[in-house]
């Protein structure tokens, strides 16, 4: 075996002796702004020794991988400052994260946010001291000894479940952790970091196993970008909807029906237009609306395949039939002969399709349902309008020939750019979710799919990432994610390509030569959720909503009770041009109502006293800032049809 091999960096190539470590090859990493490389594609240590002919690429730290590895070593050094701070703690898992990282503790008594400042001090001495971070390979018996002889039983149960062979762990200090890595090479790499709160989490998120302490961080690559961090964290927390749906008076949950949304009628209104909206969409582009069942029997979703791949997050009763009412067939048969409430709209759109005998010049036939799914979601995983038990989505499924899948996919994509610019997203990213490892069809068809729909992407004009793994179990699917006025991404609109399910159904069309042909579904949903999607649109805008979607466009503020006539007369003129209109005539003084309105994020405050009833005007104070204006009465009408609609 050569003792040279031959590494190519920045262009160059050169031999150097087997065994050379990639630090040494970028000169000490150039400094710290180089925390990781890849050597021939894979992200590995700056301490990996080089043992074959190589590429190799220095990832600085304010790269996305760079991110990711400071994140995860970040992660490390919390673990450490725990557990030397609170002896008996035993640590499981602690990953990067979008934005950060955690680690789930089980320590003797649960973390609260008063012990965050104690440990982010103690990091930031293991940080000063410059611990040196070393990878062991052992193999897998002596780390399961390691881990027991230490007390680390997660950690055993972790290196259980592991094939036979060699681990890696890491060691810095007299600390040590099972851990694939990459990582930096010393604990003074890390200089901007911050703790940002602590929460309860199942082991491998399990209700069934016991609750650990979890503790969420992030860090950075230099101070600077950690603070516009926290300074975007403190706005989301400003704007975070449950807040802002309990200040505009739009909705509550209530533990009678966990994870379900309460419309309260301000709410119901935003709901609503949003549906009404999508409905003018779906007349120009030539959508029909369904309205299909709510519970199935669950021989459906046999055949659509739900049962094997999805029955863990659907609700499912047993079949009381053929018993007296009060009994219930508790059996594995009464179970699955049951009924289920839908958790998605397309099992019960082939029904529709099938309704007649279809021919290619029907095609493409689009259907949209507006129906309430409801999911199984576990209750940790529950988080306001973001995450619920019950929605509904802007579901649309469309039938179609092979032919006409490109144009159906480009159909769709139009609907997704004319529905975020009205609503004030300014950018769409996209990615193609791949064959999940539960799924219907032959990995041909699959890779023949994802091939149409990244084409798609890139004819109109969108570029796009993989996701690897994450598509629906019935096809691959385009995701769009829509970053918000906070730099968050939020996957919300997706289009699916399925082969599979007209298949389970036995759907058919005749074609041109009078020969019956198996149609092409496509799933697409523009605004997902729309309880999701309202959830996400209160953050983004801080609940200053485009006008046509504010609950209440404008409020009428009396200055006394001599002009409470007035005031009524101005809203009800407002209301009677169909706007939706108020007036506040309580015996409170104006900063206080003008407070109140600003608190509902009410566009229009218009303000009347005594000058304004004499003269027939009203005072404008506007939201979104510019500066007070007087007008006609008559012409405030005017000024109202003047704000934009979308579609």
């Amino acid at each position: 075996m050569s003792a040279q091999v031959t590494v190519s960096l920045d262009g160059q190539h050169r031999s150097v002796p087997r065994g050379t470590t990639v630090s040494d090859l970028l000169d000490g990493a150039r400094g710290r702004d180089v925390v990781a490389a890849r050597v021939n594609g894979k992200l590995v240590d700056l301490g990996r020794p080089i043992e074959e002919d190589a590429t190799i690429e220095p990832v600085k730290a304010d790269s996305p991988d760079g991110l990711g590895v400071l994140r995860h070593s970040t992660a490390h050094l919390m673990a450490q400052a725990v557990q030397s701070l609170y002896p008996g703690t035993q640590v499981t898992i602690g990953p990067a994260i979008e934005d950060g990282f955690f680690y789930d503790f089980a320590p003797p008594a649960p973390f609260t946010a008063e012990d965050l400042p104690k440990i982010e001090a103690r990091m930031r001495e293991l940080a000063k001291a410059d611990l040196k971070v070393e990878r062991l390979e052992v193999a897998r018996a002596e780390a399961i000894e390691r881990f027991a002889a230490m007390g680390e039983y997660y950690k055993v149960e972790i290196l259980s479940g592991i094939p036979d062979g060699r681990v890696s762990l890491y060691r810095q200090g007299d600390w040590m952790d099972l851990c694939r890595g990459p990582h930096v090479p010393a604990t003074g790499y890390l200089r901007a970091f911050k703790l940002t709160s602590v929460a309860g989490a199942y082991w491998r998120g399990d209700e069934r196993n016991a609750m650990l302490s979890r503790i969420y961080g992030t860090a950075f690559a230099r101070k600077e970008a950690l603070e516009e961090h926290l300074k975007l964290l403190e706005l989301a927390r400003a704007r975070d909807h449950r807040k802002l749906g309990r200040e505009m008076g739009l909705f509550l949950f209530d533990p009678v029906s966990p994870g379900s949304p309460f419309f309260l009628p301000k709410g119901a209104i935003i709901y609503n237009a949003l549906v009404d909206y999508m409905r003018r969409l779906y007349r120009r582009y030539g959508f029909d609306e369904v309205i299909t069942p709510q519970v199935f029997r669950n021989e459906l979703w046999h055949t659509s395949g739900h049962w094997d791949n999805f029955r863990e997050n659907m609700f499912l009763t047993t079949d009381r039939e053929g018993g007296a009412s009060d009994e219930i067939d508790a059996s594995p048969q009464g179970w699955r002969k049951g009924y289920a409430f839908k958790p998605m709209n397309c099992p019960g759109h082939t029904f529709v399709y099938r309704a007649a005998k279809r021919s290619y010049r029907e095609l493409p036939l689009r259907i949209a349902d507006f129906g309430r799914l409801h999911r199984a979601e576990r209750s940790g995983a529950l988080h306001g309008l973001t995450r619920v038990r019950t929605m509904a989505q802007d579901d649309a499924h469309v039938f179609c020939t092979a032919a006409q899948i490109g144009g159906e996919i480009d159909l769709n994509l139009q609907m997704v750019r004319d529905v975020y610019q009205a609503l004030g997203f300014e950018r769409l990213e996209a990615k193609v979710a791949t064959m999940p490892d539960k799924h219907l069809g032959t990995a041909e068809l699959w890779r023949t799919s994802e091939a149409i729909l990244g084409d798609a992407l890139t004819r109109n004009g969108l570029k796009y990432d993989i996701n690897p793994g994450e598509g629906a179990f019935y096809g691959p699917k385009i995701e769009i994610y829509v970053p918000d006025a906070l730099k968050r991404r939020w996957q919300l609109a997706t289009i699916q390509l399925d082969y599979n399910m007209p298949e389970n159904f036995g759907l058919t069309f005749t074609n041109a030569a009078g020969a019956e042909e198996r149609p092409v579904m496509i799933h697409r949903a523009i605004l997902g959720s729309l309880e999701r999607f309202i959830g996400v649109l209160l953050e983004h805008t801080g609940g200053v909503l485009p006008f046509w979607l504010a609950p209440e466009q404008a409020r009428v503020l009396s200055l006394s009770e001599k002009v409470e006539a007035y005031a009524a007369e101005a809203a009800g003129l407002l209301k009677r041009a169909g706007f939706r209109a108020a007036p506040d005539l309580r015996n409170e003084k104006l900063g206080f109502k003008v407070r109140d309105a600003e608190l509902a994020k009410v566009p229009y405050m218009v303000v009347v006293g005594e000058r304004e009833a004499a003269a027939r005007s009203v005072s404008l104070r506007l939201l979104r800032g510019a500066k007070s204006q007087v007008m006609a009465l008559e012409n405030l009408v005017d000024l109202l049809k003047s704000e934009p609609l979308p579609g």
